[in-house]
């Protein structure tokens, strides 16, 4: 087992994102349950840099990301944007082709190692757009989830637009992002944006557990399966199944397809090691 954590410096303003590492899961928890985990720019960019993390970690095969205290993640941080209208913006304010949203819901897109939502209470705005960008989304029974931005005069972001139809099919996605409502944790697994609902106090376990089936199962062969479930809405047919034939025939050349080869034929559990 490997094990590893980090802490907010001492005599500084706690983290607003604290890491963890066990049994080859990363675990992210946004860090400002005051502000229901409402996202700032230090937050975004600590996230950027966790999932970079785990693209480069060998000791990472899962992520788990979820929030401290009553909530998710409240959305953006309407301070956090305010204390710089006017001025020079930092980098978590650019208005470039995407903006540092755009970056981080690519960047989660683009990951090589599964990711996993634990949704304590409210995921909205760009919290809800976060919980989208990953692939399983476990919630706890008092989560509440929705876009809310046309309430506000906006449309959405955290690729929000992109991801609610292939959830959810293209008429609910219509639905839910022109109304903003708020959908309960059982109305989510209804339309399928969640996958399973847990008691609240159950949730966080619930999520790691089943980060830890991944983690000890076929790095690659996760690899493979996240790239190939990514191309499948960008490449024509004909292209995406030459895509899946390479990907397949890289993976039957690895020293983990053979092991589970052996270890079927041998009636004994696998042992994968990412090579």
């Amino acid at each position: 087992m490997v094990a590893r954590t980090t802490d907010p410096p001492d005599g500084t303003e706690e983290a607003p994102l604290l890491t963890s590492i066990e049994d080859g899961v990363l675990l992210a928890r946004l860090n400002r349950p005051q502000a229901m985990n409402a996202l700032n720019g230090h937050a975004v960019e600590l996230l950027l840099d966790t999932v970079a993390e785990a693209n480069e970690s060998d000791e990472v095969h899962a992520l788990v990301l979820t929030g401290e205290g009553r909530g998710f993640c409240a959305g953006a941080d309407l301070g956090d944007l305010a204390a710089h209208e006017g001025g020079d913006a930092p980098r978590h304010h650019r208005m470039d082709r995407r903006g540092l949203s755009g970056e981080l819901a690519e960047t989660l897109a683009r990951c090589d190692v599964p990711i996993v939502a634990a949704v304590n209470g409210a995921a909205v705005g760009a919290g809800f757009g976060l919980a989208l960008c990953c692939d399983v989304r476990f919630l706890g029974e008092s989560a509440r989830m929705g876009s809310v931005f046309i309430q506000r005069g906006l449309a959405a972001d955290y690729g929000a637009a992109y991801w609610l139809p292939r959830i959810v099919g293209h008429a609910r996605a219509v639905e839910l992002l022109y109304s903003g409502d708020l959908v309960d944790a059982a109305r989510c697994l209804e339309l399928g944006l969640a996958s399973e609902v847990v008691p609240d106090d159950e949730l966080l376990e619930r999520a790691l557990g089943y980060a830890r089936e991944i983690a000890a199962g076929p790095p690659l062969a996760y690899t493979g399966v996240r790239r190939l479930l990514m191309r499948a809405s960008e490449l024509p047919m004909s292209h995406f199944l030459e895509y899946e034939w390479t990907t397949q025939l890289g993976l039957l050349g690895s020293e983990d397809a053979q092991e589970g080869f052996r270890s079927f034929l041998e009636r004994r559990d696998p042992h994968f090691e990412g090579r």
